[in-house]
Parts: structure tokens; C-alpha cells; sequence
């Protein structure tokens, strides 16, 4: 389990470009070696992908609410059609 552990922590490191370049080399030199390795890079950053729009949705839904609420404030949208009126 900690072996997993430290090749997945590896694997990011590699993909958020953590590494200094002989290390960077190396890892990819395992990469063209070892293509269950390639095949772990591949799923981290497919899961790194997904999570970064999973983020995105989330933020983009909580801006949303705040929008609508403010828009149900009366001072708010007063205001609001004030400036572009």
C-alpha cells in the first residue's frame, strides 16, 4: 500500500511539474518502459481533469445562487436597473 502511495504522489508530482529535470527524465524514461506506469499517469490525469471541471460546475452553480439571490433583493435589483437604465 505505501508503495502505491509513493507512485501516486510521484505521478503528481510529474504532472503538476514538480520534479527538477533529471527527475522529470527519469520518470519518463520509466513512462516508455513500464506501460502499466503509463497507463497510472493516464488515469491520474483523467481524474485530475475531472475534478478540476467537477470544481468548476460547483463554483459556477454557487455564483448562480448568489446571482439569483441578489436579484431577489428589491434594494439590489433597484439599484441594478439603475445603473443600466
Amino acid at each position: 500500500m505505501r508503495t502505491e502511495l509513493d507512485e501516486a504522489r510521484q505521478i503528481d508530482r510529474y504532472l503538476f511539474q514538480q520534479l527538477n529535470q533529471d527527475d522529470t527524465r527519469e520518470f519518463e524514461a520509466r513512462l516508455l518502459l513500464n506501460e502499466t506506469l503509463a497507463a497510472k499517469v493516464d488515469a491520474q490525469r483523467t481524474a485530475h481533469r475531472l475534478i478540476r471541471l467537477y470544481a468548476r460546475t460547483q463554483e459556477r452553480n454557487r455564483l448562480q445562487e448568489i446571482y439569483r439571490n441578489l436579484l431577489t433583493e428589491k434594494n439590489f435589483a433597484d439599484q441594478l436597473k439603475n445603473i443600466f437604465a
